[in-house]
C-alpha cells in the first residue's frame, strides 16, 4: 500500500505492486464500480481481475460511503530507447465525473510514482472510443511543454518525432500491429477474440513530457490532482460527451465485457 490522500469528498489511494497486497481485492473494487449495473470502461476488453498484475493502481473512493468510484491500473514499460508508463485499464462508476476523475487519478499517479521512482515523462494508453482520446488529450494540456500524439484533426503538420515514438510504443504494447501515423489508429490481431473474431481498431494516445523539467511536471500534476469539480456538473457532463459518448459496459460476473 502506498499513499492515501483525501480531498473534496474523494479519497485517493496508491498501491504499488498490488499482487503483493493481501488487502487488494479487484472483485470488491469492480462490484463497487458496477453497483448500478454499468460502468464507464476505458479498456472494456481488459479483464478487471488482471489489475493485480499491474505495477501501479490508483483508487478513487467516496469519503462518506467508502464506495470505489474509479480505478486505473498502470504498468512500467519501455521501448529500446525510453521507458514509458502504460495505462492497462480504467474503470469509472457512472456517479463520478468521468473526465475530471480520470485526470485527477492520473495526476495522483504521477506524484506517487515520482516519490519512489523516476518522474514519468512518457504516458501511453490504447483506447477504442474517441471520447477517451479527448480525455487523455485534455490531461496532457495541463502539463507545460507537453507533446501529444495523435495530432489534433486541424493540425496540418504531423510531428515526426511523436509519430516515431508512437510506433516504438505500439511494437511493445501491441506487437504485430501497424500504427497509422496520421491518427494513431491500428488493428491488433490479439484483440480478435474480444471483438467476436475480427481485429479491433484502437487508438494509441501518447503524452510526452520530456521537454519539461521534473519540478514542472510535479507541480502541474499536483495542480491537476487538486482540481475542483465544476460547479455545474450537468453542463460539464454535456460538454464532456460532445466529442463522443463514453463506452458504458455492463458487468458480467467479475469481468468487464
Amino acid at each position: 500500500m502506498g499513499k492515501v490522500l483525501a480531498e473534496q469528498g474523494v479519497r485517493f489511494t496508491y498501491i504499488r505492486d498490488p499482487s503483493r497486497s493481501e488487502a487488494f481485492d479487484p472483485c470488491r473494487i469492480l462490484e463497487d464500480i458496477y453497483a448500478d449495473g454499468a460502468a464507464i470502461a476505458m479498456l472494456p476488453w481488459q479483464n478487471g481481475l488482471r489489475m493485480a498484475a499491474s505495477d501501479h493502481v490508483i483508487l478513487a473512493t467516496a469519503r462518506d460511503s467508502g464506495r470505489c468510484l474509479g480505478v486505473i491500473a498502470l504498468s512500467d514499460r519501455g521501448t529500446e530507447r525510453e521507458p514509458f508508463l502504460f495505462v492497462d485499464a480504467a474503470y469509472l462508476a457512472p456517479a463520478a465525473p468521468a473526465s475530471l476523475t480520470l485526470q485527477r487519478m492520473l495526476g495522483f499517479a504521477v506524484l506517487c510514482i515520482a516519490g519512489n521512482e523516476t518522474v514519468p515523462s512518457v504516458i501511453a494508453a490504447c483506447v477504442q472510443t474517441p471520447c477517451y482520446v479527448g480525455m487523455l488529450r485534455a490531461f496532457g494540456q495541463h502539463f507545460t511543454a507537453a507533446a501529444v500524439f495523435p495530432a489534433q484533426p486541424q493540425d496540418v503538420v504531423i510531428e515526426l518525432g511523436m509519430a516515431s515514438l508512437a510506433r516504438r510504443i505500439v511494437r511493445v504494447v501491441r506487437p504485430g500491429s501497424r500504427c497509422q501515423s496520421a491518427n494513431g489508429t491500428f488493428h491488433a490481431a490479439s484483440l480478435a477474440y474480444a471483438s467476436g473474431g475480427s481485429s479491433a481498431a484502437e487508438t494509441l494516445v501518447v503524452l510526452d513530457l520530456s521537454m519539461a523539467n521534473e519540478a514542472s511536471i510535479l507541480e502541474d500534476a499536483r495542480r491537476l490532482y487538486r482540481a475542483r469539480p465544476p460547479r455545474t456538473p450537468r453542463r460539464a457532463a454535456a460538454a464532456e460527451m460532445a466529442a463522443g459518448k463514453p463506452q458504458v459496459a455492463a458487468m458480467h460476473g467479475a469481468t468487464a465485457m
